[in-house]
């Protein structure tokens, strides 16, 4: 009896070894041979070098990256880049990052570990840099173009596969990068946009600004947005104006942040000072209509809602809930424009301070908004493959 006994478990666990044996040559088949799999793979070994969790086991699978510098032309001067890679001899799927007006310079700890982290997930990155937009927190339309010269410039290298090259930015540079996609140019070739934090149309994104108020739905909420959205827009309003003196009372005030209560001379200038000092949607319409025409047609230029019909590329956008710097209903309006073409994934996330991951999350909570990335980042693994 006791025999028989032993034998039916040794040839039990037989059975269930083999069977686990079984199971994970067919989960190791499925992650090595089809695209799903890597995907999968890539997407769950990038997600924990992005979250603040104390394990990261990216690097135990991939080789190290390097980092180097890149020149490339542009209308005026010369564009300047880091990229990030393998350096296996392979021809990898690229994409073309712009951080936009964001003070985070080109070593900022999370640059770096985006830059190596997708590196390791089987990508080239290349980071476009803005001297105006990133140290001056200015908006520069000609960035767009620059944006084009770039991917025109990561496609055309030799360890890049140019059927596989993608752009995406954060915040400004998301919007700017969705415009770069819609050239004629670099249309057809742009493989996917990963979009985080963008916004819809740069009027509409103005007009809440300085009515400190965010517009969802038709439904307007108090609004107070981030220092550094005011100060860019106080930039680019300060900008429009001529008179020297308005211009240095401006900018000592609302940039330097100096306390004068001396009113600018020119009615243009006490326009931009309403303006700035928050104002009524009525009156908000009222004065931006009022402002140069070159200036309100910038803005249209610069804003992906001008472009929704010419942007073929896959369209992959997250954005943080309670965004202080851009509303969240920016990119939810842009994806319900552009939803009607397919190929649009949108992914809401509340474990984010705008694009940088929050500290101080509940277990649960990290979990959740890990698992909503992990979707996210394996739509894009997808078009790396």
């Amino acid at each position: 009896m006791r025999t028989t006994l032993r034998r039916s478990v040794l040839a039990a666990v037989r059975w269930a070894f083999l069977a686990l044996v079984v199971i994970g040559s067919l989960f190791m088949i499925f992650i090595v041979a089809t695209p799903q799999g890597k995907a999968g793979f890539r997407a769950a070994l990038f997600v924990p070098e992005v979250l603040d969790v104390p394990l990261k086991p990216q690097p135990w699978f991939t080789g190290d990256p390097v980092r180097h510098e890149v020149t490339y032309p542009q209308a005026a001067g010369t564009g300047v880049a880091d990229v990030y890679r393998i350096p296996d001899g392979k021809r990898r799927a690229a994409v073309l990052l712009f951080l936009g007006a964001n003070a985070a310079g080109r070593d900022d700890e999370d640059v770096v570990n985006l830059g190596e982290a997708l590196a390791r997930g089987g990508f080239v990155v290349m980071f476009h840099w803005s001297p105006t937009m990133a140290l001056e927190a200015n908006i520069d339309p000609t960035e767009v173009d620059n944006l084009v010269r770039a991917f025109q410039f990561l496609e055309q290298q030799e360890w890049v596969d140019p059927k596989r090259v993608g752009i995406g930015g954060f915040c400004v540079g998301a919007s700017f990068s969705l415009v770069a996609a819609a050239d004629p140019r670099i249309r057809d070739r742009v493989r996917f946009v990963n979009a985080f934090g963008p916004y819809f149309d740069a009027r509409d994104l103005l007009l809440q600004v300085v009515t400190r108020s965010r517009l969802d739905q038709g439904v307007r909420t108090p609004w107070q947005p981030d220092r550094l959205t005011l100060k860019v827009f106080a930039n680019e309003l300060i900008e429009t104006l001529e008179d020297p003196a308005d211009i240095e009372l401006l900018t000592k005030k609302y940039l330097a942040g100096e306390s004068n209560d001396a009113q600018p001379v020119t009615p243009a200038g006490r326009n931009v000072a309403r303006l700035l000092e928050g104002v009524s949607p009525e009156e908000a319409a009222r004065l931006y209509l009022a402002l140069p025409e070159d200036f309100r047609e910038a803005m249209d230029q610069i804003s992906p809602s001008r472009y929704v019909d010419d942007i073929k590329a896959r369209l992959l956008v997250l954005h943080a809930r309670d965004d202080e710097l851009v509303p969240s209903a920016e990119s939810r309006r842009l994806a319900e424009a552009m939803s009607d073409r397919g190929g649009v994934r949108y992914t809401e996330l509340l474990s984010f301070d705008h694009v940088r991951p929050a500290g101080g999350t509940g277990a649960w909570q990290l979990v959740k908004e890990g698992f909503k990335l992990y979707r996210h980042m394996y739509s894009v693994m997808r078009a790396e493959t």
